[in-house]
C-alpha cells in the first residue's frame, strides 16, 4: 500500500484544503482579485469545483480562509525571524523594522493588499473580511507586545504598531516594484531608521545603580 493509499481521511482533506489556498494566494499575487475565479484557482490547484465547494461554499468563504492562512503565516514567520532578538538599541529595532518590512512587501502579502482594495467597492467582501483582520491585528498586538512590552507604556505600544504598519502599508501600495537598492528604497531605509530613533527614545530612563 503505497504513502498515498494510507492518508487518512482527514489528512486528505487538510491536503486539499491546503493545496486551495495556497493557489488562491498564487492567483491574488499574480492575476489580481478580479482573475481569481474558482475556476482559477482549481486550475492552478489541481482540483475540481466540486470538491472546493465542499470546503469552501462560495469564493467569498475561500478569499477569506486565505486572508486569515497568509496573517497567520506571515505572522509566524515574523515572529520566528525576530524570536528572541534584542530590541534595545536603535541598530536592534531597524533590523526588526526591516524584517517587517520584509513581510509586509513580499509577494504572499499581495493577497491582503488586493482585498483589502476590493473591500472597498464591496461591502459584503468588507464584512466577511472584518474578523480576519481582527485576528491580524491581535496577532500583531501580541509581537509588538513581546518586543516592546516591557519598553513602551501601554499607550505608545498600540499607536508604535500603528503607525510602523501603516506607513508599510502605504509603501506597499504606492510602490509597483519596491527595490530596497534603489533610490526609494534607501529613502524607506532611512525612514525606517528614524522611526527606530524615535521608538527608543520613547524607551524610560533606566534608574541608576
Amino acid at each position: 500500500m503505497t504513502a498515498t493509499e494510507r492518508r487518512t481521511q482527514a489528512q486528505r482533506r487538510e491536503g486539499t484544503i491546503g493545496a486551495l489556498l495556497e493557489a488562491t494566494v498564487t492567483c491574488l499575487t499574480e492575476r489580481g482579485y478580479a482573475a481569481t475565479s474558482t475556476a482559477a484557482v482549481c486550475a492552478e490547484a489541481g482540483v475540481s469545483q466540486g470538491a472546493l465547494f465542499r470546503h469552501f461554499p462560495t469564493r467569498q468563504a475561500l478569499l477569506v480562509a486565505t486572508a486569515e492562512h497568509v496573517a497567520t503565516r506571515n505572522v509566524a514567520a515574523f515572529r520566528a525571524t525576530t524570536g528572541g532578538a534584542a530590541v534595545d538599541s536603535v541598530d536592534d529595532v531597524a533590523d526588526v523594522l526591516a524584517h517587517l518590512r520584509q513581510a509586509v512587501l513580499s509577494p504572499t502579502n499581495q493577497t491582503w493588499r488586493e482585498l483589502l482594495v476590493a473591500a472597498r467597492a464591496d461591502a459584503d467582501l468588507r464584512e466577511a473580511l472584518l474578523p480576519a483582520r481582527e485576528v491580524l491585528h491581535t496577532q500583531m498586538r501580541d509581537v509588538a507586545a513581546d518586543l516592546w512590552g516591557d519598553r513602551l507604556s501601554a499607550d505608545d505600544l498600540p499607536a508604535v504598531l500603528s503607525i510602523v504598519v501603516n506607513m508599510l502599508d502605504g509603501l506597499a501600495f504606492s510602490a509597483l516594484d519596491p527595490d530596497p537598492a534603489a533610490a526609494p528604497g534607501r529613502t524607506v531605509e532611512r525612514a525606517l531608521r528614524l522611526l527606530a530613533e524615535l521608538i527608543v527614545h520613547r524607551y524610560p530612563e533606566q534608574e541608576p545603580r
